[in-house]
């Protein structure tokens, strides 16, 4: 009988593996209805032959049986773990079928007595199994554990412990499917709602966030059970490296994580990554997660998704999501819209029947729906029933601006809805260009609707003439403008009045003068005490605003009292003024116009003054439009250039200031080739009334002059001592006439300007520092530049740790922009021309002597010079590059074959870093030079040098560098065995290297490499005297931290010595309490008493000791004073012996202090 069903369970078993090789379902659907309805019969005949073989009905089960039945099934398994070559189908289906035999429902589910036991041992079994040394039945064993474990929809308490410690194991294998099996394993088994720490749940989000391979990441990924606390995690994947990876974190958060969960600002962080991705199938997955999830959460209501995406804030967001609906509406038949619950949106229509339905979301989208059929669907019936016509646009855009701030938004965007409109109404035309005009004479208009309104009277006149457009904003500006110079030159002339006059008509005069002003609100005048008392509240407010919760009651109400002291404080000429530089801006930017048009040079009359005013705002306009007037014409770029540069190194400017002064200069190098800057300034003249003298010697005219004269108020403002003598200079002329000006050109070297900007790419403005960079690469790849300081300082700057300690600026995982920006620029920087690649070269050659001329070697501040040249080798290393380009050069059936670089950069690298070698050993070896100093210098040396390869392509070059190693081993290191060894393994690498590519040597090679080597000892030499400079003061600055640690340490050791010595008296004198009340306790009669008195001697002698406690901390106290104040002395007397310098009598202290040390010790 035993014999027969156990054939029977056999052939079982073999059915199962024969219809899976003979279907392949299992593979297409391993998890559907359809693969777990084939495997219904067998699981049948398997409980049947279990309940009539195994099961007793009083017992339980036949021990005899149950034992043979287990030893069946796992041999019936064991043989698909062990067999050579097994099809994954098979390994699927026999997984699967002892997965749903020994399935349990729930713990109060009905199962066949017994199988809680075969359950047991059965998984026991399988997880001893992955353990195995053999890689395939470990995969294996891992994969069949991982399929029975998902089919069990309940697991026993101890053996889901079991299973996790088994499983999280294999999450540390060397083989990624083996860890992809194991992640698949544990994704029932992980509980982070109930245990924020749970430990299978930290486990996958360190393999999803750091494993090397894609597949792993994506598994993990996929298998996480995603919560509040793994959501900026499972964010940050959607910037992986990896396609399927990404498409996977867009499918994850948009099954796991509803709308409302999501914060805004990462809802607009998904879609602009998502929607913008460069795989095709990942931007699919995005508006997925947007059509099919947010879009039904929001009731399919385009508006409610508007609002939901803050499209104030992010517009560009808005846009996106809108034609990507529009784009969906228009694929889809109407009738499913309908069915879906999609409704056409049609705005016009909802603002026509309910007004309040004007609103931000409702503008925006009806715009997008105007956009979007005009321009990418070409419907233009559905456009023109949208549009509205020209007249009725103009009352709505009029009555829009002149309301209040909050619907800004609603301006701005219909300034941009009327580039959409049909213009042939001529009566519409003008309404809507008399709005405009009149909206930007208005002071109460809004700042940041001027550029709107620029830009739709700029669109609405390019059908007509441009230079109707320019003269019209030009009387704009004019008579906003005209006012200013009137009230300044009744100011001046008020100065000018007798001073008899009395306080009430000059308040009167004031009065009047501000009367007669159009333009901006009328403000009252205050006095100097009422102004210096708002301007006292403002700040004190501003301090006091920082401390409090954004949005709260408080804050807004602190925000809405300096709002009204601000307007309190406002000047309306300084108001009116600033629009005029704020459509000034805008004409220049829209204009095609040069400075041949008369109108356009005339606009320096209003940007000239503003650039030496007091007010910083006025100031920062200036130099903005000023940096925009100068594109117009080169020589005005040249002139003007200094004005920017002393501005930008003045240290009293605002940021905001250096940074319109550093896009300016930037501007100017992409726009004109061979940029001479000038500096003029003034020189007294030997011969008095000579007008011919007074003029440029570049022939400039009276306009020119008096720009100069407004660049040399500039630079006085900056501080400059040049400015500053030119300004007194000029002083002394307007006391006396005695001798007149004469303007003198002075070049200002251009690569002066850019190495200035390159330092300040140190700063902590993040966005000065994109900036730079930014330019810099720019004008490296338009071959504008070729400093080889300023592509030290960029790759500096890639490698800089404080850089790389900001990477991440947000929760989003955002990298710093100018890594970004210089990870793809020095690949194709390279990549360009082999002149580039010498540049790079001489930028790491001055790189790393720039590096070992630093004082310190060690700080927190120091690029890693090891990783720096990993990666320059790496750039300047050929072989990738001609790959690529054989590569591409194959698509293409003529092209002719890619030549092959033959440089030397490598050899000459190295060359460079063996001359500092020898220059720090011969600097080693004078007096004074500390040892640890060099010895920090030749470790960062020797690590550089490791990543150079030698190459036979320049010969004299190989042979030199080969000769410098050589000379390196035998002379330096003697008291260092490591570095000696490290240096002896580069010279083996090398001369192995070398001898595999040479060939014998010529007599003019033999004679070239004795040239090549005393060139290179003369640059010893040279280097030799540099270093030794430097390392004298970096070893007297060594010198003083040792003696400062040394100090801190033997203070440090008096203080435990005497805490010590205060302890063990403690401790006696306790011992010898214990050892006087040994006698009461013989007497336990005595001891249980508890009279008052007893207690009042205990409280006494409790007192004592507490007196006794508090003495000796004073005594030590006092002396630890003793000893900081003769830390002090010794100070002093050793600040005395450094200013004498006496350096052997401090070596002989320090010998003694080392001594005394060692005693201690």
């Amino acid at each position: 009988m035993d014999a027969e069903w156990t054939l029977t369970l056999r052939e079982v078993f073999q059915d199962v593996q024969l219809q899976a090789v003979e279907a392949s379902g299992y593979l297409r659907n391993p998890s559907g209805v359809a693969h777990q309805r084939t495997l219904v019969p067998a699981v049948r005949r398997l409980n049947t032959l279990f309940n009539d073989e195994v099961k007793d009905g009083k017992r339980g089960v036949v021990e005899e049986a149950f034992v043979l039945f287990l030893d069946e099934i796992w041999l019936a398994m064991a043989r698909v773990l062990v067999a050579p070559k097994v099809s994954d189908v098979v390994l699927l289906a026999v997984a699967s079928f002892v997965g749903e035999f020994l399935r349990r429902t729930s713990n109060k589910s009905k199962e066949l007595k017994g199988k809680d036991e075969l359950r047991m041992e059965l998984l026991k079994r399988l997880m001893d199994a992955t353990k195995a040394e053999d890689r395939a039945v470990r995969l294996r064993a891992c994969h069949m554990l991982q399929i029975v474990v998902n089919r069990l929809e309940y697991i026993e308490g101890e053996l889901e412990t079991q299973l996790k410690a088994t499983m999280l194991k294999r999450l540390n294998d060397k083989l990624t499917s083996v860890r992809i099996q194991s992640i698949y394993g544990l994704k029932n088994l992980q509980n982070p709602v109930e245990d924020e720490e749970d430990e299978v749940t930290q486990e996958l989000r360190k393999l999803m966030v750091s494993d090397p391979s894609k597949d792993v990441r994506k598994a993990a990924l996929l298998n996480l059970t995603v919560s509040k606390k793994l959501y900026q995690d499972l964010l940050i994947r959607i910037r992986d490296a990896s396609e399927d990876v990404r498409y996977a974190a867009f499918r994850t958060i948009g099954s796991s994580m509803p709308l409302e969960d999501i914060p805004i600002s990462d809802r607009a962080h998904l879609l602009d990554q998502g929607l913008q991705d460069r795989a095709a199938r990942v931007r699919r997955a995005c508006e997925q997660m947007v059509l099919k999830k947010w879009f039904p959460e929001c009731d399919s209501s385009p508006v409610l998704l508007l609002k939901a995406l803050d499209i104030e804030q992010y517009p560009e967001i808005g846009s996106k999501v809108s034609r990507l609906l529009l784009k969906h509406f228009s694929e889809q038949p109407r009738a499913l819209l309908e069915k879906e619950g999609v409704v056409e949106f049609n705005a016009l229509d909802m603002m026509s029947q309910n007004s309040d339905a004007f609103n931000a979301e409702s503008i925006f989208f009806w715009r997008e729906q105007c956009y979007y059929y005009q321009k990418i669907d070409n419907d233009p019936d559905k456009a023109a029933a949208l549009v509205p016509n020209v007249s009725g646009f103009s009352k709505m855009l009029v009555a829009t601006c002149k309301a209040e701030s909050d619907v800004l938004f609603i301006a701005q965007q219909l300034l941009e809805f009327g580039h959409l409109l049909d213009f042939q109404d001529e009566f519409g035309r003008r309404n809507l260009l008399d709005a405009l005009q009149k909206l930007l004479r208005e002071i109460d208009t809004d700042s940041q609707l001027i550029k709107g309104i620029m830009e739709l009277m700029a669109f609405v006149y390019s059908g007509s003439s441009e230079q109707e457009f320019i003269q019209v904003v030009a009387e704009v500006i004019s008579d906003m403008y005209d006012p200013v110079e009137v009230g300044n030159q009744d100011v001046s002339a008020s100065q000018q009045e007798d001073s008899e006059v009395s306080s009430s008509q000059q308040d009167t005069s004031t009065e009047d003068e501000t009367t007669g002003l159009s333009f901006g609100p009328q403000l009252r005048k205050l006095s100097d005490e009422d102004r210096e008392a708002a301007e006292a509240k403002f700040e004190e407010l501003e301090k006091h605003l920082e401390t409090l919760e954004f949005d709260s009651e408080e804050y807004n109400k602190v925000q809405a009292e300096m709002v009204a002291l601000e307007a309190l404080l406002q000047d309306p000429r300084v108001l009116s003024w600033l629009r005029c530089l704020e459509i000034v801006a805008q004409l220049l930017k829209l204009t095609s116009h040069n400075l041949s048009d008369p109108i356009v040079d005339g606009m320096s009359r209003y940007i000239l003054p503003a650039i030496d005013s007091d007010v910083p705002a006025l100031r920062e306009a200036g130099l903005e439009n000023l940096g925009l007037f100068c594109l117009l014409d080169k020589r005005l770029a040249e002139r003007y250039l200094i004005v920017f540069w002393r501005a930008l190194n003045n240290p009293e400017e605002e940021s905001e200031v250096k940074h319109t002064c550093v896009q300016s200069i930037l501007d100017m190098a992409f726009s004109f080739t061979n940029l001479q800057p000038h500096i003029f300034g003034t020189k007294l003249a030997e011969d008095t009334g000579d007008n011919e003298e007074e003029k440029d010697e570049r022939g400039n005219d009276t306009e020119s002059q008096e720009t100069s004269k407004e660049g040399d108020k500039s630079d006085d403002r900056d501080g400059d001592n040049s400015g500053d003598k030119d300004k007194a200079e000029d002083e002394d002329m307007e006391k006396d006439d005695e001798a007149e000006p004469v303007v003198g050109v002075e070049k200002l070297d251009l690569d002066t300007i850019f190495v200035g900007l390159g330092q300040l790419i140190s700063v902590d403005d993040v966005d000065l520092q994109s900036t730079i960079v930014e330019g810099f690469c720019r004008l490296f790849m338009m071959n504008r530049i070729d400093n080889i300081t300023v592509l030290a300082i960029l790759l500096e700057t890639y490698f800089s740790p404080k850089l790389q300690k900001v990477q991440k600026q947000s929760e989003h995982g955002f990298q710093s922009r100018s890594l970004q920006l210089l990870s793809i620029f020095f690949p194709a920087f390279v990549m360009a021309t082999s002149a580039n690649c010498m540049l790079l070269e001489e930028a790491a050659t001055h790189l790393i002597q720039k590096s070992m001329e630093k004082l310190q070697m060690e700080s927190d501040s120091m690029l890693d010079l090891g990783a720096c040249s990993k990666y320059v080798m790496h750039l300047l290393n050929h072989n990738e590059q001609e790959e690529v380009a054989a590569i591409q050069t194959s698509r293409k059936k003529r092209a002719k074959k890619p030549e092959r670089r033959r440089c030397a950069h490598h050899n000459r690298i190295g060359i460079t870093i063996c001359l500092e070698m020898l220059a720090l050993e011969k600097v080693a070896a004078m007096a004074s030079i500390h040892h640890d100093v060099v010895i920090s210098r030749q470790k960062a040396l020797l690590k550089m040098i490791a990543w150079v390869e030698v190459t036979l392509d320049e010969q004299r070059s190989a042979a030199l560098f080969k000769y410098l190693l050589q000379e390196i081993t035998t002379s330096c290191f003697d008291s260092q065995r490591g570095l000696l060894r490290s240096a002896e393994a580069v010279l083996k690498r090398t001369s192995a290297s070398y001898s595999e590519q040479s060939t014998e040597q010529s007599e003019d090679q033999t004679t070239a490499l004795e040239h090549d080597q005393s060139w290179a000892h003369d640059l010893v030499k040279e280097r030799e005297e540099v270093l030794h400079k430097v390392l004298l003061k970096a070893s007297a600055d060594h010198e003083k931290w040792l003696k400062k640690q040394e100090r801190e340490k033997k203070a440090q050791r008096r203080r435990n010595a005497r805490y010590v010595s205060s302890g063990s008296s403690d401790s006696s004198d306790s011992e010898s309490d214990e050892e006087g009340d040994e006698e009461p306790d013989t007497a336990p009669a005595r001891r249980e008493l508890s009279s008052r008195r007893s207690k009042t001697a205990a409280v006494s002698r409790m007192h004592e000791k507490e007196g006794e406690f508090d003495a000796r901390i004073k005594q030590a106290l006092q002396a630890d004073d003793a000893d900081e104040e003769d830390e002090e002395e010794w100070d002093d007397e050793d600040s005395e012996s450094e200013s004498e310098g006496d350096d052997e009598s401090d070596a002989e202290e320090e010998d003694g202090e080392e001594e005394e040390g060692d005693d201690d010790e």
